[in-house]
């Protein structure tokens, strides 16, 4: 066997470590370049290989406004996971992955921080309770498309409560139901997201978990007139809420189907779910 030819071979492996796809599609690496693709694209990415090392990146004077970068997307992570807690109860309805809108708009909050210096904005949701209002878990079929009879909500900032009135609902009037399932209910949450701000030394950091109320309603025939109801939902937590924190609800519609036992099951991938109300 010649050992100089295998010597070649493997050479050539570890230099062309790529795949061959139909139409002369090439994802892998290339030397010093990473082919590959990225989803929702059909597109093939190039780039090269390499880049600054992690010892420049967190010493170097070059480098000063990325680390400001990764110090302001830690603060932008908090304030994402923070807000994910009252929609514990109804984010199971989202089709898609929300995380990143989430990102964009704390990070749009934060450039509002004129205030602070570069590295230690802030991300004020009590300022700009606005940008979440409304906000959509699924983009398809979007909650506000499905229910289009006016849902009045009250939010009670000194019993830390939400008021909800559920008007009367007629499927192919004010209910758009686009799942044909039988049953249907609503299911809502209620919690408490705070302000992220940088203290003298790091962005102040929050529990993993916060006290959130929850509700399920019955489950309804779709194909009968839903009666007008309502509902409170209150938090059960101590001492009044700070100027720094922004109650936020939650709502979603959830199909259902009789099971095998008679009960009924949430049929999965059939729902839709917003934040109806921050305040």
């Amino acid at each position: 066997m010649n050992f100089l030819w295998l010597s070649t071979v493997y050479s050539l492996k570890s230099y062309f470590m790529a795949t061959l796809n139909e139409g002369l599609e090439i994802t892998g690496s290339i030397g010093n370049l990473s082919a590959y693709k990225i989803r929702g694209s059909d597109k093939i990415i190039v780039r090269r290989k390499g880049g600054p090392k992690r010892k420049q990146v967190l010493n170097s004077k070059k480098f000063e406004r990325t680390r400001e970068n990764m110090k302001e997307f830690q603060g932008v992570g908090m304030a994402v996971k923070a807000i994910r807690s009252p929609l514990i109860h109804v984010k199971r309805l989202a089709e898609h992955n929300f995380t990143s809108t989430l990102t964009r708009i704390c990070k749009k909050i934060q450039v509002l921080d004129h205030a602070a210096e570069n590295g230690r904005r802030g991300i004020y949701l009590s300022r700009h309770r606005y940008m979440l209002a409304g906000f959509r878990l699924n983009k398809q079929y979007p909650f506000v498309s499905i229910v289009t009879g006016p849902i009045d909500v009250s939010l009670n900032r000194e019993s830390k409560s939400a008021m909800i009135q559920l008007p009367q609902l007629i499927e192919g009037v004010n209910l758009n139901i686009p799942w044909k399932r039988p049953l249907f209910r609503f299911c809502m949450s209620l919690g408490i997201v705070p302000d992220v701000i940088h203290d003298s030394k790091d962005y102040n950091n929050y529990p993993a978990e916060w006290a959130v109320a929850k509700l399920d309603t019955a489950w309804y025939l779709a194909t009968e007139p839903f009666e007008p109801q309502t509902l409170k939902l209150k938090l059960d937590v101590r001492g009044a809420i700070k100027d720094s924190q922004t109650l936020v609800f939650a709502i979603g519609i959830e199909m259902g189907a009789p099971g095998v036992s008679g009960q009924v099951e949430e049929v999965k991938y059939a729902g839709s779910a917003c934040i109806l109300a921050v305040g």
